[in-house]
Parts: C-alpha cells; sequence; structure tokens
C-alpha cells in the first residue's frame, strides 16, 4: 500500500504524530508513507527517518488567506498529490478541509477521527474520539482500520549526535551543562493562531528565575521571534539569565533542551520537543488537560490546577476560548515549580 498522512501543523501535533509514522512505516504491508505538511513545520517534518516523502503547502496562506486564497492552496495540493496513486490516505487533523484533499487526491481508502457521532464528511472509515486521551494514542487509533498497532510511543526528531554535540558545546561551554534550567515562557502559538491562555504569566516565569538564580543554578531562555517581548521582561526582572530567544536553530534548540537540568515549560511545541530527546520537563497546564498532552517520558512532571473548576479544561475541539483571569494558571506557583527541581535533582 502507498500511504499519505495530513498533519500540517504544529509543532509540536506533528511530534505526537511520529509513533504513528513510525509504525506505518515497519508494517509489512505498507510500501511507501509521504506526508502533506506545512512549510512552518518544515524543520521537524523534513529528515523524519519514518517517512519516504514530504510535500508541503503554505499553510500560513491555508489557514490566514483569504477564501480564494485558502482554495486555491488545497486545490494545487490535492492535483500534486492525485499523481501519486495513493490507496490510503490519513487525515490527522479534524479539519475537514484536509478530507476535501484526500478526495481530491484521489485515495481510495479515506481515515480520520470522528466527533460528537457525526461521520466527517468525504471519510470512509472514521475512528471515534471519546474522554481525555493522549493525541499519541489518538493518532495510533488511526491506524487500527488497517489492523496496525503501535507498539513504540517515542516522538521522533531527526537530528544526528553529532549536531546535538556541536550545539551544546556552542551554548553551554565552558561551563558545560552543569545545573542548567532551560525556561521556555512564551509558545503556544502556531501558523494558525497564538493561544495565551495556555502560558504560565510571565511574572511567574521570573519569580522562578529569581528563585533558580539565587540557588546557584544556570538559567537559560529559550523561544521563537515571537517570544522575545516575553524574553525581555524576565530578563529586565532578572538579568542575570541568558537569554537564548531567537538565537537557535530548531536543532540547537533541542541539544540544549536534551543537556538542560530540567526543562520549565508551557504546552508548546518546544515541551514536545523537549521530551523528543529526552530531557526532564515540568511542563504547566491550564486549559488543556494534562492527559491529552503531557511529555510521556519518564522524569517528567506535568502540573495542573485545573481540576475541579468549572471552566476547566476549557479546550475543545482544537479551539481555546479567550480568558480574561487564566486562574487555572495563576494557581500554580513559581516556588512549588521550584521545589520540583531542587527535590529531584
Amino acid at each position: 500500500m502507498k500511504i499519505l498522512v495530513i498533519k500540517v501543523a504544529a509543532l509540536g501535533d506533528f511530534l505526537m504524530a511520529t509513533p504513528a509514522l513510525r509504525a506505518l512505516k515497519q508494517a509489512p504491508q505498507v510500501a511507501a508513507v509521504h506526508v502533506l505538511a506545512g512549510r512552518s513545520i518544515a524543520p521537524v517534518a523534513g529528515g523524519n527517518p519514518d517517512v519516504d516523502r514530504v510535500f508541503y503547502l503554505d499553510d500560513l496562506r491555508l489557514f490566514r488567506g483569504g477564501p480564494l486564497a485558502r482554495a486555491a492552496e488545497a486545490l494545487k495540493a490535492s492535483w500534486r498529490l492525485r499523481r501519486e496513486r495513493y490507496d490510503v490516505g490519513f487525515n490527522f487533523h479534524r479539519d475537514r478541509r484536509f478530507a476535501v484533499i484526500l478526495f481530491l487526491a484521489g485515495c481510495r481508502r479515506r481515515i480520520g477521527f470522528r466527533r460528537d457521532g457525526r461521520r466527517p464528511w468525504l471519510l470512509t472509515d472514521v475512528v471515534p474520539v471519546e474522554g481525555i486521551k493522549h493525541h499519541i494514542f489518538h493518532y495510533c487509533d488511526l491506524l487500527k482500520p488497517l489492523g496496525i498497532v503501535c507498539l513504540d510511543f517515542k516522538m521522533v526528531f531527526p537530528v544526528t549526535e553529532s549536531a546535538l554535540a556541536a550545539a551544546r558545546d556552542k551554548f553551554l561551554a565552558p561551563q558545560g551543562p552543569g545545573d542548567a534550567v532551560v525556561l521556555v515562557p512564551g509558545g503556544a502559538a502556531n501558523v494558525k493562531e497564538e493561544m495565551e491562555s495556555r502560558r504560565w504569566p510571565v511574572d511567574r516565569f521570573a519569580a522562578l528565575a529569581g528563585l533558580l538564580l539565587a540557588a546557584n543554578y544556570r538559567v537559560l531562555l529559550l523561544g521563537s521571534g515571537g517570544d522575545a517581548g516575553i524574553a525581555s521582561r524576565i530578563k529586565e526582572a532578572q538579568p542575570a539569565v541568558v537569554d537564548l530567544t531567537d538565537r537557535t536553530t530548531l536543532a540547537e534548540a533541542a541539544a540544549i533542551l536534551k543537556h538542560s537540568r530540567w526543562v520549565v515549560c508551557n504546552d508548546s511545541g518546544l515541551m514536545h520537543l523537549a521530551a523528543a530527546v529526552g530531557a526532564r520537563v515540568i511542563s504547566v497546564f491550564g486549559p488543556t488537560h494534562p492527559g491529552e498532552k503531557k511529555p510521556l517520558n519518564e522524569g517528567s512532571v506535568a502540573v495542573w490546577k485545573g481540576e475541579g473548576m468549572a471552566c476547566s479544561p476549557c479546550y475543545r475541539d482544537g479551539v481555546f476560548p479567550s480568558c480574561d483571569h487564566v486562574d487555572c494558571l495563576r494557581r500554580i506557583t513559581p516556588q512549588e515549580i521550584f521545589q520540583l527541581i531542587i527535590s529531584n535533582k
């Protein structure tokens, strides 16, 4: 069988899909695995060892363009894929427009998610999504109509050991990894939207940085260009932190995360990257139930105070409603995160 998987965005979501991609690649009945991905996630989609070919579309245009631009991008991708003559296509999104692309691409069998008892349009096979379940397992569930089972749930990020070592030496030398703690105060943003309600407040990160510095930890900040404002506020409050925001490639960020003592982060793409390279992660959750996205690697801890709150978790079907209080996040204190770090050296 020749397989097409549509997983356009975002970075963390693609990483959570990598165990399913590996299971597909290892299945004896599968001859080739192709992926349709957005250009925004090329650093994680390109070079994945379990994907034979990656096709890219302009996901910024697809998600944020006008109606004609969106339709043109979908039709262009569909026409290009149709030449490949796929036997099976998977929609790894809830978004119905990707089922349309599978149909127009000529996939004879089209598999995707079903929510709320409704059969998604243009799919031949549907897999129900019910209750709280990790997204890694949801993606693996999509393979069941083909009789394929995931046996390994470790995420994959394609970076060589030599590249990891080079980046470690560039950013962590001469002191070495030592007691470096990486804070990821931003994130929770992708080509579709920016989700501030997923971020632990900046003053909490700044206070945690102060506690760590006073205890002789080195504190590093990581993030993309969009996180520069957040990082500058922490740097202003705690001048001794090392701000690497927007100064690294994704591979270099992976090396820093891998060789740190701890990573403290929001529910974000770098949280999943840290887990993929085996870092110990303290992840702070608010509107999302941690059972759906928390790092599964040994030693990581998810902190969530939303249980028992009438409004939490508020994440539903890919949508984060606006929130003017984020009490679920404000309940988490810098002191308790600090205690997790010093009690688990």
